[in-house]
């Protein structure tokens, strides 16, 4: 059934005390891939998951002071976006002065959608992978807390890297240009609500380990990210890269003060440099060169997880007149796709406010037409060539590393690539689908996948799995209610959910659930 409208929920009768029955439903069991047996139910006390009776080992005399009936349905663990970036609007690359106005002034509504939207998809965790100015996402943080509006918890990254790296070279024309287009305010690094904190490029291990303790204690770091490339994406420019020792220790430092770390990676050289290190995950993929069967072995043998942001293609990979690109066979089927499946102006209406479709329009006209200037003036088409090229190499990294058995998550690094938000984990799924099967006859991705990428695995990687990411006790009540069936179809994972419980409570109900009262005898 297609939720067209969302009833977020106000006033909730049971108490934090009180002990609330889930039944009827089809409770997932996402670590085997299958649905518990059809007499399980749900307890859910306070916060959390209290017992699943039905399953052999849980409590079986608890009494429930209500009781709500699922009609059927099918209930998930609340989804994760593993990496997104909550400030910035991202309905547009290839802006117009008139988007830009448009973008400063209905930025803040159209944040406030991304974060309504995420709950509407089943989304009730997010980090944020990068942010200028620590402020914004810790007011919208604060907002969500109160119930101003409704929003998933948010855990919060701060860059840390040797000046001159990869994030911490914003002071330039280009760069400050773009973060301007992406609506991304330039603050100074060394101010303590930056979300980038430097270091001397000649830092020794205990300078390295300091930064990463300020990133905590000064601005309230929830996990840290590192930024890696030899060269800006865009001017090309070189770029300081940390020496090894520097990594080692910055990635110790995080482990030992119980954080993760998430690194962003676009080759090869840098995916061999984060597992050397013990980067907790890897964000993006290399598609430089070829991974070989020894990367996949140590990727795997460290425990390291990688979240591919498979979207960033659907906004950034197109057809350009002349290049061999243009004649892959993912090409084709991503310009298809796009064309066809998940169009523009689909995204745009579901997911964009009103005054902001314009520009997502905008956008794929003139990548369509090869009109590759942003504000007119400045060409990007050699951006674009590259990320065509990059995505041929690198999505058969994607496909070697699925078939090798590298652990998974879920993200899109919503905001920063146009046109993707934070809460389109739907359209991240669909493209896992359109580039891991490639033969209708040979499905190497499917429903019970899709659920524990966007579940348990997630979850790993942000470092929470001892609290959310399956059904089971002990656990925060976190609970997506779905229409169908996901291991058949994994584009039940994702999609608008019909009822939504956070913390235990009805935050969403679509479909009716009623609250029945338990009758004391």
């Amino acid at each position: 059934m297609k939720y067209t409208e969302t009833h977020f929920v106000k006033e909730y009768e049971p108490d934090h005390e009180a002990a609330v029955e889930l039944r009827n439903g089809r409770f997932v069991d996402v670590m085997n891939g299958s649905f518990f047996d059809s007499t399980v139910r749900v307890m859910i006390k306070g916060t959390t998951i209290a017992a699943m009776p039905g399953i052999e080992g849980e409590p079986i005399d608890m009494t429930p002071d209500y009781t709500i009936d699922l009609q059927g349905k099918t209930a998930i663990p609340g989804l994760f976006n593993t990496h997104c970036h909550v400030s910035a609007t991202g309905q547009t690359m290839l802006s117009s002065f008139k988007d830009i106005r448009l973008g400063k002034k209905h930025g803040g509504k159209q944040i406030e959608k991304d974060m309504s939207e995420c709950l509407i998809h089943g989304i009730t965790n997010i980090r944020d992978a990068y942010v200028e100015d620590l402020g914004i996402t810790k007011a919208m943080k604060g907002r969500i807390a109160k119930g101003e509006i409704p929003g998933p918890r948010i855990l919060q990254s701060v860059a840390i890297g040797p000046s001159g790296s990869y994030l911490a070279t914003f002071s330039s024309f280009i760069p400050r240009i773009m973060r301007i287009v992406l609506g991304v305010p330039v603050i100074d690094h060394g101010d303590e609500g930056a979300g980038v904190l430097e270091f001397p490029t000649d830092a020794d291990e205990s300078q390295v380990r300091d930064a990463v303790d300020r990133a905590i204690d000064e601005r309230g770091a929830e996990a840290i990210k590192i930024g890696e490339e030899r060269k800006h994406p865009v001017t090309q420019k070189s770029l300081t890269m940390m020496t090894m020792g520097q990594f080692r220790a910055l990635v110790d430092q995080a482990r030992k003060r119980g954080l993760q770390t998430l690194m962003h990676c676009t080759s090869v050289d840098s995916f061999r440099r984060g597992i050397e290190a013990g980067v907790s995950s890897i964000s993006h993929f290399p598609g430089d060169a070829a991974l070989t069967p020894e990367d996949g072995e140590a990727f795997i043998e460290a425990g390291c997880i990688i979240e591919p942001t498979v979207s960033v293609a659907y906004g950034s990979c197109w057809k350009i007149r002349g290049e061999t690109s243009r004649d892959y066979p993912d090409m084709e089927r991503l310009s298809e796709y796009r064309a066809n499946s998940a169009t523009f102006a689909e995204i745009a209406e579901e997911f964009f406010i009103p005054e902001l479709r314009r520009s997502v329009l905008n956008l794929y006209e003139k990548y369509s037409k090869g009109r590759f200037k942003m504000l007119g003036i400045l060409d990007l088409t050699k951006t674009v060539r590259e990320a065509a090229n990059f995505w041929s190499q690198g999505i058969g990294n994607i496909r070697k590393l699925h078939r090798w058995g590298a652990t998974m998550a879920l993200a899109n690094d919503g905001g920063v690539v146009p046109p993707c938000t934070p809460s389109m984990m739907d359209l991240e799924l669909a493209l896992f689908n359109l580039f891991l099967n490639q033969e209708p006859d040979k499905m190497v991705f499917g429903g019970a996948d899709a659920l524990k990428i966007a579940t348990i695995n997630s979850a790993r990687s942000m470092g929470l799995d001892e609290q959310f990411g399956t059904l089971e006790g002990g656990k925060v009540a976190d609970i997506a209610i779905v229409d169908g069936n996901p291991f058949e179809d994994f584009r039940v994972v994702g999609s608008r959910v019909a009822a939504l419980f956070m913390d235990g409570r009805i935050v969403i109900n679509n479909c009716g659930l009623r609250v029945e009262p338990v009758k004391k005898t």
